[in-house]
């Protein structure tokens, strides 16, 4: 059996593959056990399931002196600096290399690198990035897409010591962890439990594609049990676009509430939205939890 470590585990990722884990889905896999290393300090330092055994480790990653030796490693730590986040990947890089057997290594990025797509073409990974598309994204999501940017070189030169390395791309999720976010999608499912109407605040050209916690849960362990020393790259997220009016009604209708879309004048398209053909052809993966289902299941948990 195998061992797996999440580095940043306390956000949506680190949450949903637990989840996945406790479902027992984590037996095909041959995973019978998770180590979580996350700030966030937990009431229990271990809960064990006869098929899985998770390890919780509450430290800041860069005060950590040693980590455990796993087979497998997603490394999904977001920090809003450069500096930070460099400091961060060295220490693992550190870590990692007192390791007797090299595990194999994920690194969970976003699909941000591509920048503001204008056009109703899906993202590719195949893609040149274009640094003029990331300095038209706003404020956070320009520091963001840097960042990982930036972090993906740093993954992709671990393949010059003989690691086996791999790196998701991510975009969109839904699942009850996304409940405590500031996406849109959150909004509208908080606004139908608190508030009289849904409403969308933004302008209705913005469109976007959901995966399910699960699926993304099994995609990414698929993408790492795939890597290897040429760093394959994959995007991970729903390639079934929904424009975010049509979701917002969707969602109204399901809490059976009206809906109010704010007049806002903005003919420009934002199409985040990717390809996911690549990781379709070579590792037969697929959607297998449609939207709606997405929906009702996270709705029906709250």
């Amino acid at each position: 059996m195998n061992r797996l470590l999440i580095v940043g585990g306390s956000g949506f990722f680190g949450k949903s593959i637990i989840d996945y884990g406790i479902k027992k889905n984590l037996i095909k896999h041959k995973i019978n056990k998770i180590y979580i290393i996350a700030r966030k300090k937990r009431d229990k330092k271990k809960i064990k399931y006869k098929h899985l055994e998770i390890n919780f480790i509450s430290k800041d990653f860069n005060k950590i002196k040693k980590i455990p030796e796993v087979e497998f490693i997603i490394y999904c730590i977001k920090n809003n600096s450069l500096i930070k986040s460099n400091e961060y990947f060295e220490k693992f890089k550190k870590l990692i290399l007192k390791f007797k057997k090299k595990p194999k290594i994920l690194f969970t990025s976003s699909g941000a690198i591509y920048g503001k797509n204008k056009n109703k073409i899906k993202l590719l990974e195949s893609k040149k990035i274009d640094f003029k598309k990331i300095n038209n994204l706003n404020g956070y999501k320009k520091k963001y897409a840097l960042e990982k940017l930036f972090i993906e070189n740093k993954f992709k030169d671990l393949t010059k010591l003989k690691y086996d390395v791999t790196i998701a791309r991510c975009f969109n999720f839904i699942g009850k962890h996304i409940l405590k976010s500031n996406q849109a999608i959150a909004e509208f499912i908080n606004d139908g439990f608190n508030k009289s109407c849904i409403k969308l605040k933004t302008s209705d050209n913005i469109y976007r594609g959901f995966m399910h916690a699960d699926d993304l849960s099994n995609w990414l362990i698929h993408i790492l049990k795939k890597a290897n020393k040429t760093c394959p790259i994959y995007n991970v997220g729903s390639d079934k676009k929904i424009n975010l009016k049509l979701l917002g009604q969707k969602i109204s209708k399901i809490f059976k509430k009206k809906f109010k879309s704010n007049k806002i004048n903005n003919q420009n398209i934002d199409y985040y939205v990717p390809s996911i053909n690549k990781a379709k052809k070579i590792l037969n993966l697929k959607i297998s939890i449609n939207l709606n289902d997405a929906l009702n299941s996270t709705i029906n948990f709250k």
